[in-house]
């Protein structure tokens, strides 16, 4: 009987299922250790995007299309991901790509 009342008072908590696509496994960790970026797109708002625009505006004003522009990108990369900017821009060729691929991919409306 006591170990019934005992087994009761265990509470169980679901495991958070991150999607593999908001995943992205660095081949070579960032300088504070991490060895992958999630990405939530979904807390990025319309503020965030517009920071993001002026902070790529200043560094190259010459963005004709902001959605394709890398500099863009990594700016929406960062802040999907919680990291900052020159995090980004530090990952190695291939990381990087992949990191502003997804980010166009949130912004262009092709992700799944």
């Amino acid at each position: 009987m006591a170990e019934e009342k005992q087994l009761e008072k265990i509470e169980t908590v679901e495991a958070e299922v991150i999607d593999d696509e908001k995943v992205l496994k660095l081949k070579k960790p960032l300088s504070n250790g991490k060895s992958e970026l999630v990405f939530d797109f979904e807390k990025i708002n319309g503020y965030t995007l517009i920071r993001c625009e002026k902070a790529s505006k200043k560094e190259d004003p010459s963005i004709a299309v902001q959605s394709l522009s890398q500099i863009y990108q990594a700016h929406v990369a960062a802040a999907a991901a919680n990291v900052r900017y020159d995090d980004i821009l530090s990952l190695n060729a291939s990381d990087f790509t992949a990191a502003c691929l997804k980010a166009q991919a949130f912004l262009l409306n092709t992700g799944r």
